[in-house]
Parts: C-alpha cells; sequence; structure tokens
C-alpha cells in the first residue's frame, strides 16, 4: 500500500508540471514558460530581393502559435498565427507569414530594403517545448566597381581596380599579375559598407589592352571580369597643349574687348548745314584737345545740342 501510494504521488507531480509548461494566450500577447532554447542567427540578404525568414522546421501539426516581432524605425510592429485565433498584424507593410507546401511557417518580406535591417525575434510554441530564435538581419549591397591605368613615378604603368560601396567587402584579384607587385587597400565606409581598391604595376612588356581583374561579392551569382583598356588611361598635359588651350580663349576675349571700346566711342557721320551754307559732310569724332564752350557751339550747330566735346571735320564732297 505504501508503495503504491508513492506511485500515485509521483504520477501527480509529473503531471501537474506538464499541463503548467503548455499555458499559452491569444496571439499578439503570447505568455508561455521558460522555452527550451533560444537560437541566435545572423543572416544577410540583398537589398531590393524578396526575403524568407524560418522561425523553426515545425510545422502547424505540431505547432499552436508562432509570432514575429519586427523592427520598425526605431520601435517595432508585430505578426502572428495560431491554430485557434485569427492573424494578427500590426506592420500592415506588406510583411505577412507563409506556409511551405507541407506546412512550415515562415515570415515573407517582399522587397528588402534598408529600413528592414535589424533584430527580428520569433517565438513560437508547438507540442513539448516553445522557441525563441532572434536572426540579426544586415544588407548585401552590391558594390560598384570601375578600372582606369594611370602613369605613376618613372613613366610606370599602374592598373587601377575599385569596388566602392560593397557590404560586404568584394574580393578584387588579377587575371595575370606577370609576377609584378599588386598593393590592395580595403576602407570601412561611415554607412557601413567597404571600399577596396587594387593596384598593379604593369610590366613594360605588357601592353594596355591585356590587363583584366576579376571581382566577387556575396551579392552576384556569378563573378565581373573587368578589362583596363587604354581608354581608361590618364591624360597626359604639356606646357604646350596649355599655352595653344589658354590662347583659344585669350585672344578672342581681347579682340572682343577691342570691338567693345571702338563701340564705346564710334564715329559719327552725317550731313549737316552750318551758318546758313549749303548742306556738306562732316565727321563728328570725340576730340580730347577742344575749347568746351566752342564745342558746344559747334555741337548745337551740329547735333542740336549735347555736353560731349566733340569736333568735326568737312569732307569735300569729292571724296564721298
Amino acid at each position: 500500500m505504501v508503495f503504491k501510494r508513492h506511485i500515485y504521488a509521483f504520477i501527480s507531480i509529473v503531471i501537474v508540471g506538464f499541463v503548467q509548461g503548455q499555458s499559452t494566450t491569444s496571439p499578439g500577447t503570447f505568455t508561455t514558460t521558460k522555452p527550451l532554447f533560444t537560437d541566435h542567427r545572423t543572416e544577410k540578404y540583398t537589398i531590393g530581393k524578396s526575403v524568407n525568414l524560418t522561425c523553426t522546421n515545425k510545422t502547424w501539426t505540431e505547432m499552436f502559435y508562432t509570432t514575429w516581432r519586427i523592427p520598425r524605425n526605431g520601435n517595432h510592429c508585430t505578426i502572428a498565427a495560431s491554430t485557434d485565433k485569427p492573424p494578427h498584424d500590426t506592420c500592415l507593410d506588406g510583411k505577412v507569414m507563409r506556409n511551405t507546401s507541407n506546412g512550415e511557417s515562415y515570415l515573407h518580406i517582399p522587397i528588402f530594403k534598408v529600413t528592414d535591417i535589424g533584430i527580428y525575434r520569433c517565438e513560437t510554441a508547438f507540442q513539448g517545448a516553445s522557441l525563441i530564435a532572434e536572426i540579426t538581419v544586415s544588407a548585401i549591397v552590391s558594390p560598384q566597381i570601375f578600372t582606369r591605368l594611370v602613369i605613376i613615378r618613372d613613366g610606370k604603368r599602374e592598373a587601377v581596380c575599385s569596388a566602392i560601396g560593397g557590404k560586404p567587402a568584394a574580393s578584387i584579384s588579377w587575371r595575370n599579375t606577370w609576377n609584378s607587385s599588386v598593393t590592395q587597400t580595403s576602407k570601412n565606409n561611415t554607412d557601413g559598407s567597404f571600399t577596396v581598391e587594387s593596384r598593379l604595376i604593369v610590366p613594360e612588356h605588357v601592353p594596355s589592352d591585356n590587363l583584366s581583374c576579376i571581382i566577387t561579392h556575396p551579392s552576384w551569382t556569378e563573378l565581373h571580369i573587368l578589362r583596363v583598356s587604354p581608354a581608361s588611361e590618364a591624360p597626359h598635359f604639356s606646357l604646350k597643349k596649355v599655352g595653344i588651350s589658354m590662347s583659344c580663349v585669350i585672344v578672342p576675349l581681347g579682340i572682343l574687348a577691342v570691338f567693345c571700346i571702338i563701340r564705346k566711342f564710334p564715329k559719327k557721320s552725317q550731313d549737316v548745314k552750318i551758318h546758313g551754307l549749303q548742306t556738306i559732310h562732316a565727321i563728328i569724332e570725340p576730340s580730347k584737345n577742344c575749347n568746351p564752350a566752342e564745342s558746344r557751339r559747334q555741337e548745337s550747330e551740329i547735333l542740336g545740342g549735347g555736353e560731349l566735346c566733340y569736333t568735326y571735320v568737312n569732307i569735300p564732297s569729292m571724296m564721298l
């Protein structure tokens, strides 16, 4: 009898503990007992592409509910689903919970944007346990890629291959280095992206059109091969070319200035009648050495008034 009592007491304790471990509430305000484990993950996705985040590989035949706590503008919103409650969504921005063909639940982001970066917290309960997953989601940004050929000290040529603004950093290599010197640098930009630059000293016997760099990045499905063509070679400047270029600007400006001065003090030609005599042809021109009083008299007679100092010169009619 004593042995049976101990058995019944043990069974009762196990049953009570099991029932207490299965407590749940409605979607959006779930409270559970201490989860069996917490899963921490880091995932990266390409900007502009669709994203699917998975909380667990359990299916709805085993789960009671799943809720996502999603970062948004320094705060968060919630999307949840349950076997016995209506869907719950406070985000209302296109994100939605979907199911695979075999019943696994996942969070679908139609277009991944920079504002979607952050920590996503998923909580789910299923038969026998519960799970919390914290997924740190970051962006993969494709770099901008460039090549150029420059002349450095002693007239040596240097091929440059650049990958700017990539997240994470791109990888650069050269198709052929000819055992020449290669220098590579990586700079961390203020926005968290990287700028990678590789420089190759080109041997004298290597033609400029035989240079290619290879760039790889997680945002691409294939590697990129860029050819460093002679057209990208930096131009050379000489004093002779600079002088010719400056003369092409200065000479027209000088001609224009002379023309403006001539136009400012024009010679005036007209037929005038002086002191009741016959009409003659006169050239009225500015004069520095003239009597102001006489000039005003002449001006008044010839042009009908004015304050400028002019003289006039008679021109015989045979010269007209």
